[in-house]
């Protein structure tokens, strides 16, 4: 298969290029990732100025843009001229499960890929210890080994016509697994983050994001417990908007 990488980490990150290795004994790999750390940009595109590519290697592009941007340029430009038959965003530094699904760059370029009518896979690894990420180094492989082994059957999963759905895969740092498991159910995060507002001087002000220390709960067979157990966790997000039905009808004035 023709497969385009990305990511929301940058095109050095040492998860996308684990995942691109693995992936390149069965298959034909293409990579367009951000020039640089892209985390949390969601679903952000650029419309009003021109993206800059630069061929770093064969076949690997990085790209000024976001990882939405990526991925548009790879199935509806000519630049890698080919068809590509699916979409890998990953491996991400940090976990996309649940709420975070909503802000992750990794899980938009997912989406971006089946709203295109092209199947996709989000991958990320969760720290041991989140709390003390800084001193963690991440283990990529046994995931990357997971996603080769089972590709087809992963990209099977992924839905591209309405609703529409990518899949997406989060795991512990480990160098082995219990198994995986298909996770209806999603965490709602409790993040505790704060925004500090600060008076720098006349009328002008400044405001500092301040990540918090949240206390998600482990609700049984949520994406979040399922990793906890030592198991990868598998689940299929709606890339298409759902409304839901009102319980009573609800007369409105004009």
């Amino acid at each position: 298969m023709n497969l385009l990488l990305t990511n929301d980490d940058g095109f050095t990150a040492e998860g996308i290029n684990i995942l691109a290795r693995r992936l390149a004994v069965d298959n034909n790999v293409y990579i367009i990732a951000p020039d640089s750390n892209r985390s949390a940009v969601s679903q952000h595109i650029t419309l009003t100025q021109p993206l800059n590519l630069i061929r770093v290697a064969d076949n690997i592009y990085s790209c000024s843009g976001y990882p939405v941007d990526c991925v548009t340029v790879g199935i509806q430009s000519s630049l890698l001229g080919v068809k590509i038959d699916g979409i890998v965003s990953g491996i991400n530094c940090g976990a996309n499960m649940g709420t975070d699904i909503l802000y992750s760059g990794t899980c938009a370029a997912a989406r971006q890929s089946v709203l295109n009518g092209i199947p996709s896979i989000a991958v990320s690894v969760e720290f041991i210890n989140p709390k003390n990420r800084k001193n963690e180094k991440l283990k990529y492989d046994a995931v990357a080994d997971f996603v080769a082994k089972n590709l087809k059957k992963l990209f099977t999963l992924a839905k591209t016509e309405p609703p529409r759905a990518f899949v997406n895969i989060n795991a512990l740092s480990l160098d082995s697994y219990k198994g995986a498991k298909i996770c209806k159910d999603l965490c709602i995060r409790n993040y505790g983050d704060s925004v500090a507002a600060v008076h720098d001087k006349d009328d002008r002000y400044h405001a500092d994001y301040v990540m918090g220390n949240g206390n998600t709960p482990c609700l049984p067979g949520t994406d979040l417990t399922v990793v906890k157990e030592g198991y990868i966790a598998v689940s299929l997000v709606c890339a298409d908007p759902v409304g839901l039905e009102s319980v009573d009808d609800m007369d409105f004035s004009l």
